[in-house]
């Protein structure tokens, strides 16, 4: 198995599985985090719940992973990372171990080698956590998630 973000993956498999059970209702992003995933339109960022439920993502960020909320598959991370091999394919893999302050370093399947900043922002009130990826303007990674925005975009207009 690659090595995906490990500590992302490893917080949702400690969650609790009775408690995101199939049947619950689904839950909705915290109106927070909603207006804070709309300013940033051109950064992969997703927003999951406690259990690795993808609740909210950008454009870019399903250009990235595939789009986790309106897809016949499982909406929880760790099922689709665990059981779709095509999700596998697609994930972001980090392919060296983390240096502070420092990008880490990612591979992924159609953009090749991408050095972004990994930034977690915990909504302690819902219990939600937002996942935005940055890198330095002006880098080879800024051009690629620019020009993955760019092509999000503009196949929604199509």
């Amino acid at each position: 198995m690659s090595n995906v973000d490990r500590e992302i993956l490893a917080h949702f498999l400690q969650q609790r599985p009775d408690e995101a059970a199939p049947g619950r209702p689904r839950h909705r992003a915290s109106p927070v985090l909603e207006l804070v995933v709309e300013h940033l339109p051109e950064h992969p960022a997703t927003v999951f719940s406690r259990f690795g439920e993808v609740l909210l993502q950008t454009r870019p960020a399903i250009a990235l992973f595939g789009d986790y909320t309106r897809s016949g598959g499982s909406p929880f991370l760790v099922d689709r990372w665990l059981n779709d091999p095509s999700a596998r394919a697609r994930y972001l893999v980090e392919v060296s171990a983390p240096v502070r302050h420092r990008p880490r370093r990612y591979r992924h399947i159609t953009l090749g080698g991408l050095a972004l900043y990994r930034h977690l922002l915990i909504c302690p009130a819902e219990r939600q956590t937002l996942l935005v990826f940055t890198a330095v303007p002006g880098s080879a990674s800024h051009a690629k998630l620019r020009a993955l925005a760019a092509g999000s975009n503009s196949a929604d207009r199509q």
